[in-house]
This record gives structure tokens, sequence and C-alpha cells, in this order.
């Protein structure tokens, strides 16, 4: 891919390019750039191509935005607040991650409410996307008109449990939602015509809480109606953060528990649908860039597939924004995307869920 430096555009392709804008020295992404080549077709237009692919962006300095593939034009595209409507309309959205993906569903609600999207109060370094952290789980609802609710939450009793206990008691976990069916019942009325988007807070590193859940979910006796998130909304988000090479080692555990709850909700007659997303760029990582993706793509990617688990590959695309200095974290975090590359992954979420 050509750069236009004369014009002052730099378009780079992530993880698909032939030449980057980074330094010289940097050869680990050279490398990954390189790697990835070798395993995409820039000529390949289908549609299950293009899924597989929706991380590979193209990125426009001057412009200060990104692209999808031309030749994926057919089947991704950024998505307005309309399209956005559309393409979430009566779907339910559970988000279980660290704060890095309660911050994405903010931004998802920020794509939804256009001209009616709730602004941040209190901009950090000009960010207008908001993000509120006052609760460990709760649900908002955005409506018709694009207007976000406020934070809902079904259960009191479980909020003062402290979420980096990894102990969690089988009888709390059940807490951490609605309680009975009439209780959920209550809540729903809440959100009426409304896109819902609910989230859990994991802690840092994610894996070992999120699949705890997962795993306690998949276990609960009662399949006509149970106190938890996977019984509850239509797509689960769950954040894949890999920070080391122990990550690896809760891949099998994951699989098999999203297997088991996949069966659970089959017997409920209600399909559920999983994407994992990940790994987002981290600061604190002891991994290179080009070994993470090595291990969404070899070992949890073709694993995944096997139960239509749907894998989000965001891995270069993260790193990369942030090495052109487009996609930055906040000042002072290892974590924290700041508004770029916040909407970028939204829309690429909702690229993901339009293809289900």
């Amino acid at each position: 891919m050509a750069h236009a430096r004369a014009s002052g555009v730099t378009r780079v392709r992530a993880r698909g390019v032939r030449a980057t804008t980074l330094g010289d020295d940097d050869d680990g992404f050279r490398a990954a750039a390189q790697q990835q080549l070798n395993l995409t077709s820039s000529v390949d237009s289908s549609r299950e191509h293009c899924i597989y692919h929706i991380g590979d962006v193209v990125f426009d300095e001057l412009d200060r935005t990104w692209r999808y593939p031309s030749n994926c034009v057919a089947h991704l595209h950024k998505f307005d607040a309309t399209l956005a409507r559309e393409a979430l309309s009566g779907k339910s959205l559970f988000f279980l991650g660290n704060s890095v993906n309660r911050r994405l569903l903010y931004a998802i609600a920020h794509i939804l409410g256009g001209s009616n999207a709730t602004y941040n109060r209190s901009p950090v370094a000009a960010e207008i996307v908001q993000d509120i952290f006052s609760h460990t789980i709760f649900e908002i609802g955005v409506n018709a008109s694009g207007h976000c609710s406020r934070q809902y939450r079904c259960s009191t009793a479980a909020f003062g449990i402290n979420p980096k206990v990894r102990s969690i008691s089988e009888s709390s976990l059940k807490m951490f939602n609605c309680q009975n069916k009439s209780a959920w019942v209550e809540t729903r009325k809440l959100f009426d015509s409304a896109i819902a988007l609910g989230f859990l807070f994991t802690s840092t590193p994610v894996l070992p809480v999120a699949v705890r859940f997962l795993e306690i979910w998949a276990n609960l006796d009662d399949v006509s109606f149970a106190a938890s998130p996977v019984d509850n909304y239509d797509i689960l988000v769950v954040q894949i953060l890999i920070l080391d090479a122990k990550e690896e080692s809760y891949f099998e555990k994951l699989y098999q528990t999203l297997k088991k709850l996949m069966r659970r909700r089959k017997a409920l007659s209600r399909p559920v649908r999983f994407i994992l997303w990940g790994s987002p760029h981290n600061l604190e990582s002891e991994l290179h860039t080009t070994t993470i993706i090595e291990i969404i793509q070899q070992k949890l990617r073709p694993r995944m597939r096997d139960i239509g688990v749907t894998v989000l590959d965001v891995t270069f695309a993260t790193a990369h924004a942030s090495a052109l200095t487009l996609g930055q974290h906040q000042k002072g975090s290892l974590h924290h995307f700041m508004d770029f590359t916040r909407l970028m992954l939204a829309d690429m979420l909702i690229n993901t869920i339009n293809t289900l």
C-alpha cells in the first residue's frame, strides 16, 4: 500500500500492511505486518473473508480516521446512529471485562446516541465519549431517539462485593443479576423498546475472573429462569486481555464453558451468541504484539470457531493506532484508550454483530 507523503496523508493497513510509518527500529511491528500479509488476500472480497478480517483497518493520519479495506466495502462500513440503531434494534448486549470493556459499552451508546448522545461532562484531554464507573454491575438502555439512561441495578445486595476477590461464593455470584423472574421483568420494563447494554467488572487480569463467572453461570440448576446475564442477554461480549503467557491456560476452560452455556440457552429455546474481542493494546503487557497476535490467531480463534464463537482480533489495530499517535491512551493510564480508539473498537463490534 502506497504512502502519500506529499499530501500529508499516510495510509497504513493494520495487519495486512506492506509498509508502516513506524520507525526503522520497530522491527516487531514490521514483522507483525508481514506475517499478517502472508495470511490475508488483498483481493478476496467474500463475506467470510471480510468478517474474519474486521480488525484490518486503514489509517489516514491527515484526516485522523480509519477505514475498512477497500475490498470489503460491500460488507463492512462505518456506522452512524441510524445504521447502528437498525443493526442493534431489539438486541441486548452484556459486556464482561475490566474498565476497558465498560468504556467500549459507552462508546457503543455514543454511536447509538448520534445527536442525542450524552457527552462527557468533565472532558479529560478533550474526550467527549462518556464513561460512568459508579457500579460494578449495571445496565443502561438507549432508546429509539438515542437517549441513554442512567445506570440501573436489579439487585443491590451484591454491590458491596470486592470484584478483586477471586474466591467469590456461588450464592453471591447468583445475586449479581436479578434474583428472581419478577425482579427481572420489572427491571426490563425500564428498557421497553430500548437497546439494553449490561456490564460486569472483572478486574485485571480479566480471564481468570471472567471464566469463573461463566463457569458458575453454566452450572446453575434452574434452566427455566436463572439469575445470570448469560440467561437473559442476546449477545455476550467477553474481553480477552493477554498480558502474559499464563492467559493461554484459560482458553480450554473458556471453550468448554462457552460450549456448555450455549447448550443451556438452547434448552431455554433462546440461543445466545458470544463475541470474544481482544487483545487491546496495553502498556504493561509482557508480550510483544506479534506474540499476542499468534496466540489469538493460532490458538484461540480456531478453537472457538468449532463452536460458533466469534473472535474479533483488534491486537495490531489498537497497537498500531497508538504508535501512530491516533489512538492514544489516557494520560497516566496503561489501559484506557481515548475517543479515537474507543469509537473505532465500537464500530468494529457493531460490524461484528451485524454479521452474526
